[in-house]
């Protein structure tokens, strides 16, 4: 190899890195402005949503905790493929949940509330794919 496609092995890599932190930021940032919704604004939620605040506070502060880890995982110096695999996997689980949890009976969300809930859910799997792509270019460069 010469320094020249060393230095290219090099920028692409701080590319692909920049690139996923860029969108754990954003993931991130979504994650937090729902949890603040939910958490603090829970009696709004249940009654536009029909999300009862049993279960919209408690998935606000798991919001939450998913932004202080997104911001935790994108600040290390180098990003660290398990945990952004781990991310990945979380997300996944989320999505999944979204999608179903409308539909299970578990709580009785209004047509505003399965459409928001569906809307997560496919906000969520953007993030997925943005997430395994970045990861696998991460592991390429």
């Amino acid at each position: 190899m010469t320094a020249h496609s060393l230095s290219a092995e090099a920028i692409g890599a701080g590319q692909a890195a920049a690139r996923l932190r860029s969108v754990l930021r954003w993931d991130a940032a979504a994650c937090g402005a729902l949890g603040v919704v939910m958490a603090a604004g829970a009696p709004l939620v249940e009654a536009l949503l029909g999300l009862p605040v049993a279960w919209a506070l408690p998935f606000g502060v798991y919001l939450l905790g998913c932004a202080v880890a997104l911001l935790l995982v994108a600040g290390y110096p180098r990003l660290v493929a398990g945990q952004v695999a781990g991310v990945v996997v979380n997300n996944v689980v989320a999505a999944a949940a979204l999608l179903a949890l409308p539909f299970t009976g578990f709580v009785d969300l209004n047509a505003a509330g399965v459409g928001v809930m569906l809307a997560g859910a496919a906000l969520v799997a953007v993030f997925v794919v943005l997430e395994e792509v970045g990861l696998r270019r991460l592991k390429a460069a």
